[in-house]
């Protein structure tokens, strides 16, 4: 390859180099570890064509351990996947008011209108091995049917992993021995989150629902 061949005024090697240098910059701004190591895995990988293309060695060695690292990590990090469970959790359960209070401006961003459960609802906490990553919150109706007061997963650990933890693998129906449930979303992210888990619009448009196939 011509490295010297110009792109609007950069040769290829230094396009190379600055791509690189976004990919790295943009990952130090991912709140998921998973999403940030494999960002950084992607800039060790253009990092090292770089250092090739220009002969510099330190930086191909550097990168290359950098590449290790992640990719160990990364592995770990899948090799845990199946560490996930759904424990059910008193309101007033003290793991679960630190998650609240410790969440608490985050949780407002996607339900700003929860202020804090109360006695009747269900509520669950799931846990990847000893950390507890999410919690969700239901409500019931008088009909049978059950509301989500919160369906919240911590930032450093959001994926559709829990939810198609509780939602699928663990039957949420089941557990909440029902046939409907009833969501509302207030940000778009959510609206993404609950169609990915199987909610459809309802019928009047101001709520999505989830019926029991």
């Amino acid at each position: 390859m011509d490295t010297e061949l110009l792109v609007a005024g950069i040769t290829i090697a230094e396009l190379i180099g600055y791509t690189g240098s976004l990919i790295i910059a943009i990952s130090m701004l991912m709140t998921s570890i998973l999403k940030m190591r494999w960002m950084i895995f992607s800039g060790n990988v253009v990092f090292i064509v770089y250092g090739t293309l220009i002969g510099a060695y330190p930086i191909i060695v550097l990168n290359g351990f950098n590449l290790v690292v992640n990719a160990y990590f990364i592995w770990q990090a899948y090799k845990l996947q199946g560490n996930y469970a759904v424990l059910a959790a008193n309101c007033n359960a003290p793991m679960l008011e630190r998650f609240l209070v410790y969440y608490v401006n985050d949780i407002r961003k996607y339900f700003p209108q929860f202020e804090k459960f109360e006695e009747e609802d269900v509520v669950f906490l799931i846990a990847k091995g000893t950390a507890v990553i999410s919690v969700a919150g239901f409500r019931k109706n008088d009909d049978g049917s059950f509301n989500v007061v919160v369906d919240y997963v911590a930032n450093t650990h959001r994926n559709m992993k829990p939810g198609k933890l509780l939602y699928e693998r663990e039957n949420i129906f089941s557990l909440l021995n029902t046939d409907t449930i009833y969501a509302q979303s207030f940000h778009f992210r959510h609206t993404v989150y609950l169609r990915r888990m199987g909610f459809k619009p309802s019928e009047d448009g101001n709520a999505f629902v989830l019926k029991r196939p």
